[in-house]
């Protein structure tokens, strides 16, 4: 039975559809029928559309299910990701949320879809608990980091450190709160043995996915290898994080507020689109992200304005670069005595190989920066082994006129956005530097940053435009336009609904407005004749036009319509 069990359903299927119409096209279960599909069925992937809370209660969940929430979103928002070429199950608690999620896949064109009525609540076989908040630690489904206890948990289970891993919720470890503490340790990774030189323990291996949340106020009063994550080692992947007012203060070496360091084993790693803020202290190897930047590994579209103090080897981004640094900048205040650098305290070694040749592209420091000795420079304090390109640090901020390698210059050519473009960095709105859209500057105002920063600012909000940055800001991706007036009541009272839809999008898509008396070219040529109309825009070209006052569910709807068919 089991072996024609597939071919039945779908028989049964197609007779039913056959007959009525109305039927969309996935197939009812029992459960009985679900678990022999589950049985016989190579390539099932198993939906469970529960809530996490609900995932990982005590009752767990179908060995191997991903964990996709229908009611807050997931599902719809993530679908994609689920494999097209593949059946899949769908379940949940009762019936009736896998029923909405079994019609919502077929409406989205996958062609083999399972519905498992009754749900787990008449599930009377196997069940798996949650690790963690949710997932399985996998690329596909990584382990979920929901709370402070989800990442104290990952830090004492060193057999995961080879896992994938996903932050879902922005974490305050602030001591003063239930069930945080003043770690002595690196929180992930940390090192075992305060009196042997060297890491020991077990090194960080896999994949750690920030999301875009941060970690905020880690304290950590402790000896060396000192960060979120002590050390780390070959394959690492650390993105989207922010770790925010940090206080890490080390008696010894390897200190940074992401990563003390990496082992004599460790390559191609990388670091990328995270931050930093607070105060690191060392002693030596001390860094605003990282002490020593591993041999052969990258940091990325990264930043720091974290406060750095130490003795020797000590940057507002990395105490030590043995890898490469590209696309990043610091800005805090770096205090050291010697080997201290606005951005790196050193760059290479040349004594140790060729595997700690290091590379500075298209970065800069606006740094203060105090030392005691030598050296010290305003972008790198030594130079000894491999290569600084197109980098800049600001003579007048941090105090220093030379460096070992870079170009030092005014507050104002920092400000200046020819003095980039001219080095070849890749700004947003320009091509000739490539089309990555690395950097953005407020120009005459602030120094670059990074463009994942602004949009990570604007997510849930609505932005203001104006006349001159109205096409640079269209241009890409979907973007929701408000044309209002400062006189139209309707415009006032369209207002709190265009919060509600930039909150509701929650950086799928960005929400704009732009005042029509300030704009009038840009008025004319997209004919607008009224005001409060909408205008919905994918790479610069209409998609869509709402005239008068339009309610949030529409719009929402609409722009939403827009981003799926993106993918």
């Amino acid at each position: 039975m089991k072996a024609h069990l597939r071919m039945s359903l779908l028989l049964a299927g197609v007779v039913v559809l056959i007959s009525d119409a109305r039927v969309l096209a996935h197939t009812d279960l029992t459960v009985e029928q679900a678990r022999d599909l589950i049985a016989s069925t190579a390539g099932l992937v198993v939906v469970d559309v529960r809530e996490p809370s609900e995932f990982c209660d005590a009752r767990g969940h179908i060995p191997g299910a991903l964990n996709y929430p229908l009611t807050s979103g997931v599902l719809q928002a993530r679908y994609a990701e689920l494999p097209m070429d593949r059946p899949i199950l769908v379940v949940c608690r009762s019936g009736g949320r896998s029923s909405v999620a079994a019609n919502f896949l077929d409406a989205k064109g996958f062609p083999e879809v399972y519905d498992m009525n009754g749900g787990m609540n008449a599930w009377l076989w196997d069940t798996v608990p949650c690790k963690y908040a949710g997932g399985s630690g996998t690329a596909d489904d990584p382990y979920q980091i929901a709370t402070a206890a989800d990442l104290i948990a990952l830090g004492e289970t060193p057999e995961d450190y080879d896992k994938h891993f996903i932050l879902t919720a922005d974490i305050d470890l602030d001591p003063n709160l239930p069930g945080r503490k003043v770690f002595d340790r690196a929180v992930i990774a940390s090192d075992t043995n305060d009196v042997e030189p060297g890491f020991q323990g077990t090194a960080f291996v896999g994949v750690f996915d920030g999301d875009d949340h941060t970690i905020s106020n880690l304290t950590i009063v402790g000896v060396s290898h000192l960060g979120l994550f002590g050390a780390i080692e070959t394959g690492v992947s650390i993105s989207r994080l922010g770790l925010v007012a940090v206080d890490v203060n080390g008696t010894g070496t390897h200190v940074g507020a992401l990563l003390g360091g990496g082992t004599t084993a460790v390559g191609d790693g990388s670091i990328t689109a995270s931050y930093s803020t607070g105060v690191v202290t060392g002693t030596a190897l001390v860094g605003g992200v990282v002490g020593l930047q591993p041999r052969r590994s990258q940091i990325t579209v990264s930043y720091s304005m974290a406060t750095v103090r130490g003795s020797d080897y000590v940057g507002g981004l990395a105490g030590v670069n043995f890898g490469s640094l590209t696309n990043c900048y610091a800005g805090g205040h770096v205090t050291g005595s010697g080997h201290v650098g606005g951005l790196a305290g050193q760059n290479g070694c040349r004594n140790r190989g060729a595997n700690d040749y290091g590379t500075i592209t298209h970065c800069y420091s606006s740094c203060r920066v105090s030392a005691d000795g030598q050296p010290t420079g305003g972008l790198v304090g030594l130079h000894d082994f491999g290569e600084v390109t197109a980098s800049f640090w600001d003579i007048d901020t941090s105090g220093h006129t030379s460096s070992d390698g870079g170009q030092g210059l005014s507050t104002t050519e920092m400000q200046t956005a020819s003095t980039f473009l001219e080095a070849g960095w890749d700004f947003v709105g320009e091509t000739e530097n490539g089309t990555e859209e690395i950097w953005w500057i407020d120009e005459g105002e602030d120094y670059p940053r990074l463009w994942w920063e602004r949009e990570a600012s604007e997510a849930g909000t609505v932005i203001e435009l104006t006349a001159p940055d109205f096409d640079a800001q269209i241009a890409e991706g979907v973007v929701l336009v408000d044309f209002y007036a400062t006189w139209c009541s309707f415009c006032d009272m369209q207002t709190p609904i265009l919060d509600e839809v930039a909150e509701r999008l929650g950086g799928q898509a960005r929400v704009a407005k732009l005042d029509v008396d300030e704009a009038r070219d840009i008025m004319q040529r997209y004919d607008i004749t009224g005001v409060p109309t909408l205008i919905l825009f994918r790479d610069g070209l209409v998609v869509e036009r709402f005239v008068g006052l339009t309610d949030a569910d529409t719009l929402v709807a609409a722009v939403l319509s827009v981003v799926e068919s993106q993918v």
